[in-house]
């Protein structure tokens, strides 16, 4: 599934609606990137339960958010490399890394100055979002214009489901595979 990136102030919301394997989730995720100019901006949402990390708070950068339930993308330049990952907890929280390869974080690490995130658990549901700056992105060759981007998420902790916007989910879930994450439309 093709990820778009809205340039508009109307922002087209897509859906997350299948697990690694296959299973619907019900109900499902809601998602959708946006630019402002000056940011990507990506914003998750699920009418359901959610356990985010108990350490996680709103705005603060928190490692390994993906052992509790959390929302995530993968972009990259046009070739797949670098890539940068990002995970976004439904309570705010947020980490990102930038790869040169799958798996292997770049040196000397990303200043991940300027990000901002969000995020609302309720009991009808969660929400988050989170803004990166377009010139971090552009530092690494990373333009929406000429990209790879795949949505992603790790929901039912601790009975994991993994979901992806990724065209190859064979073998076991894997989302660093940048050949897999389609190519993003610009709207």
């Amino acid at each position: 599934m093709q990820s778009i990136i809205c340039t508009t102030s109307a922002t087209q919301t897509q859906q997350m609606e299948r697990e690694w394997f296959g299973n619907p989730v019900i109900p499902a995720v809601e998602y959708s990137f946006s630019t402002d100019g000056k940011n990507l901006i990506y914003r998750a949402a699920q009418a359901a339960p959610v356990q985010p990390h108990p350490e996680g708070k709103c705005g603060e950068f928190r490692e390994e958010l993906w052992k509790y339930d959390t929302a995530e993308f993968f972009i990259a330049a046009e070739s797949g490399s670098p890539y940068v990952e990002v995970n976004i907890s439904p309570s705010g929280a947020w980490w990102a890394c930038a790869f040169s390869a799958p798996r292997v974080p770049l040196t000397p690490a990303v200043d991940w100055a300027g990000v901002q995130a969000g995020g609302t658990v309720s009991q009808q549901g969660w929400q988050c979002n989170i803004s990166i700056p377009l010139s971090l992105l552009a530092a690494l060759g990373i333009t929406p214009e000429n990209c790879r981007l795949a949505a992603t998420a790790i929901l039912n902790s601790p009975d994991y489901i993994y979901l992806t916007t990724a065209e190859d989910t064979s073998g076991e879930p894997d989302f660093h595979r940048p050949q897999a994450w389609p190519k993003a439309v610009l709207s």
